[in-house]
């Protein structure tokens, strides 16, 4: 086991030697752009880990439905009376920094295909065991029940052109309106609609099932990815670890909306990518790409096309990995493995139309207004919320929430006659009102963004047990309250939860150590360089990309649930290293004392 510093692979002096001074001109030029985009991404990570460290968020158990809202109470060290609740949070990272030592230490057994696939097989077993359990029947959730309503309708009428027939009715009732809104979402009515008619009442719990499944993939892609960025044994046992207990992302396989699917998919295609550019790198430090390389790259295009048919924010994954691939391509003055990457993401978008395009066709050729647009979206982001969104900072009053859901977008869609230039047009007013607000208001503006980032970056949970408190059984009630301690699951929640603080703040903290490491040693000849670093690079530029997208659009910590998973193998990378380092520091002490 490497100590002291990350296991990266290294390339060999000699390959850098024999590099032609024109083409070492365009490795200098790369390795400036990674490392200013290591530094950014450093710079987000670190607002994320500190926002973790001094705060923690939990759903308010004063709010209506007692803790079951989208309502969240902020603690932070500035209140005394917060102190308890993050003391307890920071006993959950002692724990779980133990349990991380013992398998670095003593988890021979975690190493290898085996271990991977057991851990893999186990989660998927554990997530089935949970959905069997709730025996989900509705969906208190808005656009499952809206959607779900849509798929019965076509199915009791025997026909999907029933749902663009008759009187107009509200947005959220009326298909020809709410697909025109938001067409990202035929994926999800031909899969309820399918659902509804093969399995019948039981088609919510195999919708969970699916969504159990594609979750494993992701855990298994999770694990892959760590393999290729850090391939010591200490390095692979903490990741184990890790994933074992990243448990948001396995409760989320319980939520009745695409969210879980579109992660599983997108993560196994950075994982592919990560592979595609781990061949690559195979020819050199340049990163020239190979057959080996541009098959992994074409073979990414499957997992891509079903991320964004699920869920179409996922196309930020793509963003990603195509920044990456700017980087390798400057460096190696190859654009072989970008193109290649450039012609997955076009075509993985074109193919992610087709659901919408049925759905069209299937409406017997209903003409479908402007969809609402990317500003409308993120103009939402920066309004304070004035929906059903609240929070409470340090027991506080509650107040809307900055950047929070609200109905706003939707009447802004609907006010321009589905028209997409209009709907710009007036956004772009609107973020530029709201850019003139914060810039004369600098303490609302520090306060408007310190609250929202604490709502998507301090949630233990990513809100994932608020979404499964969201399944609702044969008789329209909540399956489980995770917030009434006088059950047993309310117990075991709150005690998971104060283990989840912890382990969010370790794991953001070692993956900014990780990350730190990386940046100062990329590009030299006796540091993280060779196969690793563009992983890592990968990595970083999925972060950056996702942190940089929410922290204007709308605020939710589901939707940074993804962000927080893919860093999971640099904060393994970052744990074995920490650990190494002071197992070094401490047989040093031992010796020194020595007579």
């Amino acid at each position: 086991m490497r100590e002291g510093r990350l296991a990266l692979s290294l390339p060999r002096k000699s390959a850098v030697a024999a590099t032609p001074p024109r083409r070492d001109r365009w490795r200098r030029v790369g390795d400036f752009l990674a490392r200013l985009g290591l530094a950014l991404a450093l710079i987000c990570l670190g607002a994320a880990t500190l926002v973790a460290t001094v705060s923690t968020v939990w759903l308010m158990t004063d709010a209506e439905e007692g803790n079951l809202t989208q309502s969240m109470s902020v603690f932070t060290l500035a209140s005394p009376e917060s102190w308890a609740v993050l003391g307890a949070g920071a006993a959950g990272g002692v724990v779980v920094l133990a349990v991380c030592w013992l398998a670095w230490r003593f988890g021979a057994a975690l190493e290898g295909r085996r271990a991977s696939a057991a851990l893999v097989l186990a989660a998927l077993v554990a997530q089935l065991v949970v959905v069997l359990a709730l025996q989900t029947r509705d969906a208190n959730w808005g656009d499952s029940w809206m959607v779900g309503g849509m798929a019965d309708r076509a199915v009791a009428a025997g026909s999907v052109r029933s749902l663009f027939e008759g009187p107009y009715r509200t947005l959220f009732y009326d298909a020809r309106l709410y697909f025109a809104c938001y067409p990202f979402q035929a994926t999800y009515f031909w899969l309820l609609w399918g659902l509804r008619q093969a399995c019948g009442a039981y088609s919510y719990l195999v919708f969970q099932v699916i969504s159990s499944v594609v979750t494993s993939l992701a855990a298994a892609s999770l694990l892959d990815l760590g393999h290729t960025l850090a391939p010591s044994a200490g390095a692979r046992r903490v990741l184990w670890v890790l994933v074992a207990l990243c448990l948001p992302m396995y409760w989320l396989s319980t939520f009745l909306y695409c969210n879980a699917m579109g992660f599983g998919f997108a993560a196994a295609f950075l994982a592919m990518q990560a592979r595609a550019m781990r061949a690559a790198g195979e020819r050199g430090r340049a990163a020239h790409p190979s057959l080996r390389s541009l098959a992994w790259c074409a073979a990414s295009l499957v997992p891509l096309a079903l991320a964004l048919c699920t869920k179409a924010t996922f196309v930020l994954f793509a963003l990603a990995a195509v920044l990456a691939w700017v980087v390798l391509a400057v460096r190696a003055r190859d654009p072989r493995g970008l193109a290649a990457c450039l012609a997955v993401v076009l075509a993985a978008r074109s193919l992610s139309g087709l659901p919408f395009q049925a759905l069209r066709e299937a409406s017997g050729g209903y003409e479908f207004g402007d969809a609402l647009t990317t500003l409308n979206h993120l103009e939402l982001g920066l309004r304070m919320g004035q929906g059903e969104f609240y929070v409470s900072v340090d027991g506080g009053e509650p107040t809307f929430a900055p950047g929070g859901w609200s109905n706003h977008a939707n009447a802004l869609w609907d006010a321009s006659g589905q028209d997409a230039y209009v709907q710009d047009l007036a956004a772009q007013q609107l973020i530029a009102a709201h850019v003139v607000e914060f810039a004369g208001d600098p303490s609302y503006a520090a306060r408007f963004f310190s609250v929202k980032l604490a709502s998507e970056w301090a949630d233990p949970t990513y809100q994932a047990l608020y979404y499964l408190a969201e399944c609702l059984d044969g008789a329209g009630e909540r399956v489980c309250n995770p917030a009434d301690l006088s059950t047993p699951v309310g117990l075991a929640c709150t005690v998971l939860t104060f283990l989840l603080d912890g382990y969010q703040t370790l794991t953001l903290a070692a993956a900014l150590g990780a990350l730190a490491q990386v940046r100062r040693r990329w590009g030299t000849d006796h540091g993280c360089a060779g196969l690793g670093e563009e992983v890592a690079l990968l990595l970083a530029a999925t972060f950056f990309v996702g942190f940089g997208c929410y922290l204007l659009w709308e605020a939710k910590s589901v939707y940074l649930l993804p962000f927080a998973c893919v860093l999971l193998p640099l904060s393994a990378a970052g744990l074995d290293a920490a650990l190494a380092w002071l197992k070094a520091r401490v047989a040093r002490l031992v010796a020194s004392r020595r007579p």
